[in-house]
């Protein structure tokens, strides 16, 4: 649908109705300002405008009516809400037109494509205004809180609005959601986001995605009717405020990817309501926190990236609600502590790149409804527990996925969201996890063989095992892995040869066996040919021709492979280059090379010149 802009609209349907015949009900301003934006959404089936004679219409998609037009009332009902979403509408907003809509309470024109700069002259009766996801540029005025003292929720999201905000920047205290997401503002966050903070009924404050700079405002803290607080994805520096723990009501807390530094604050045990608390990518330091052990609502705990040292403490086992840890790319030490074996609520798992050491425990694979597991990067030793690997349904394909997506990311991301119930006194909150079912326990100090059990899990997509000292075969039992979209076996000491079922994994996407010492002859399939190098460093596979009866490489073939393997790299697409091409080549350059230096008369005279015999 080609984008219609709202401008032309109005003045043609104007026009149209000044034309017309008149309706039964007296003509009002808000009947011509209804019209104009109908215009460019009536669907061919219905009647033409030009010919409309009744009153307003509460059946009309989109537009509601106050009082509503069944209502027993003498005077016609006026428009109260319009909601004209993703009808890719473009052009300035027609600020003129609406201020006709003198009792407009919601406006919804998301989703469209309009562009201009916000204007000061929308209906002072608006209540609820979302003009998220459209192309909407300059600065965000600083009239705005003063031209509409009614306003309850604002969503100006996803535009592309820029510039700093003004220090006098300030809403009434009805204003319940603010959301100024996903644009170009910079600069300081205004220190009074509502003039009266403890009159405040403000429930959501998202100004995340954004270039906000400077410390987060003390004033922030002071609105304690708070339940989410969104300002990730910013240039924001300093400690985060010790009064955080002054909002009781908060349940998401989001300050991720900043510039954060200084200790993670223990008056967050004050936030005893938190659901979601995201303070990854910024520099914090210190130990984890004991006191958070208060947070047993918690749901996702976040401290990715940071520099959290110390171990993980033992009271947070009282956190029984964890669903989502990350706590991966700290310095985190010591051994897996007893705390996180009470998480049975979990779904995912990352302590990768610590510096955390011990064995695995034998509880490890034992939570219940387990997706993602990743303690890569770290210095862990022993053996990979023979247990537990039933317990999870997601990771067994028994049901249980909880919404997985097909085709999932590997690498796991999660996705808080949070809007305003209908009654606008409570935050609507929930996140999603992204990931595909999988294991990562690479990159430590694991020996001793691969358990039949972990290759049974028949949900796993992902799993990586690489970079350890893990010995023995390869087992058999991975074929049954029909859902694996990515197997890592590389740089360990697995021997004997590579299982047939290998070949033959359909849904199979990345293979790397590289750099054990695997051997004998490949399988008779073609289905390894999509995976070149995944075999590369184990210098005992062997092809077809090349194997002996029992199935091993000869050894002279293997010492001559060594010998000769300067031209390791001179192979054509059915094998070796062969020697007496590569022979006559070089005879063949050497001649030519002759040939060209005695054809030049200096050369010539400097080989033949006489030797000179010095006593």
């Amino acid at each position: 649908m080609p984008a219609t802009p709202l401008v032309l609209v109005l003045a043609l349907l104007l026009l149209l109705l000044a034309a017309g015949p008149r309706p039964v009900a007296p003509a009002s301003t808000d009947r011509a300002a209804l019209l104009a934006f109908r215009a460019s959404l009536a669907p061919p089936s219905r009647v033409a405008l030009s010919s409309w004679h009744g009153p307003l219409s509460a059946s009309w998609l989109g537009v509601s009516l106050h009082p509503p037009a069944a209502a027993a009332v003498a005077a016609p009902p006026s428009v109260a809400a319009l909601a004209l979403p993703g009808l890719n509408l473009s052009g300035p907003l027609p600020a003129p037109s609406l201020a006709l809509l003198r009792r407009l309470r919601e406006l919804d024109l998301s989703a469209n494509a309009l562009s201009g700069e916000l204007p000061c002259s929308l209906p002072r009766s608006l209540v609820d205004l979302d003009l998220s996801r459209n192309a909407l540029s300059g600065a965000i005025p600083t009239c705005l809180p003063a031209s509409l003292p009614a306003l309850r929720t604002l969503n100006l999201s996803s535009n592309s609005l820029g510039f700093p905000l003004s220090p006098w920047f300030s809403f009434s205290s009805r204003l319940v959601a603010l959301d100024f997401s996903s644009n170009a503002l910079s600069g300081a966050v205004p220190p009074r986001i509502v003039a009266d903070p403890d009159a405040s009924s403000l429930l959501l404050l998202d100004l995340s995605h954004n270039r906000f700079s400077g410390e987060i405002p003390a004033g922030i803290t002071a609105i304690r009717s708070l339940q989410g607080l969104f300002l990730a994805d910013n240039q924001l520096s300093g400690e985060i405020p010790p009064g955080i723990g002054n909002l009781t009501y908060l349940q998401a807390l989001d300050l991720s990817h900043n510039r954060l530094s200084g200790l993670v604050p223990a008056g967050l045990a004050g936030c005893f309501q938190l659901l979601y608390l995201r303070l990854g990518g910024n520099q914090l330091s210190g130990a984890l926190r004991p006191e958070l052990d208060a947070l047993d609502s918690l749901k996702v705990l976040d401290l990715s990236n940071n520099r959290i040292s110390g171990e993980i403490p033992l009271p947070l086992a009282g956190c029984r609600s964890l669903e989502v840890v990350i706590l991966s790319g700290n310095e985190i030490t010591g051994q897996l502590s007893g705390a996180v074996g009470k998480w049975q609520s979990l779904r995912s798992l990352s302590l990768a790149d610590n510096q955390l050491s011990g064995q695995l425990p034998d509880w490890m694979f034992s939570f219940p409804v387990l997706q993602w597991l990743d303690l890569s990067g770290n210095r862990f030793e022993g053996f990979i527990p023979d247990g537990g690997f039933n317990a999870s349904s997601v990771l067994n394909g028994a049901g249980g996925g909880q919404g997985i997506p097909a085709g999932a990311m590997i690498s796991p991301q999660l996705f808080v969201s949070a809007s305003v119930d209908a009654t606008g006194q409570q935050l609507e909150l929930g996140y999603d996890l992204r990931a595909a079912p999988g294991i990562d326990l690479s990159t430590n100090l694991l020996h001793g063989e691969i358990p039949e059990g972990l290759v049974a899990m028949k949900g796993l997509e992902y799993l990586n095992l690489s970079c350890n000292y893990l010995a023995g075969q390869i087992p058999a039992g991975l074929g049954g892995m029909g859902r694996l979209r990515t197997l890592d076996f590389s740089h360990n000491g697995l021997s004997g040869e590579v299982p047939p079922v290998i070949a033959a994994m359909t849904e199979l996407e990345a293979l790397n066996l590289s750099y054990n010492s695997l051997s004998g002859p490949l399988p008779a399939t073609d289905g390894l040919r999509k995976f070149p190098g995944a075999l590369a460093g184990n210098p005992g596979i062997c092809g077809g021709e090349g194997c002996t009866m029992d199935g091993t490489m000869p050894e002279g073939k293997i010492a001559r492979n060594n010998r000769h393997g300067w031209l390791s790299d001179w192979h054509g697409e059915n094998g070796w280059v062969s020697l007496g091409a590569f022979s006559i080549s070089t005879m063949t350059s050497f001649f030519v090379s002759l040939a060209t230096l005695l054809c030049s008369p200096k050369a010539r005279n400097f080989v033949f010149r006489p030797v000179r015999i010095e006593y």
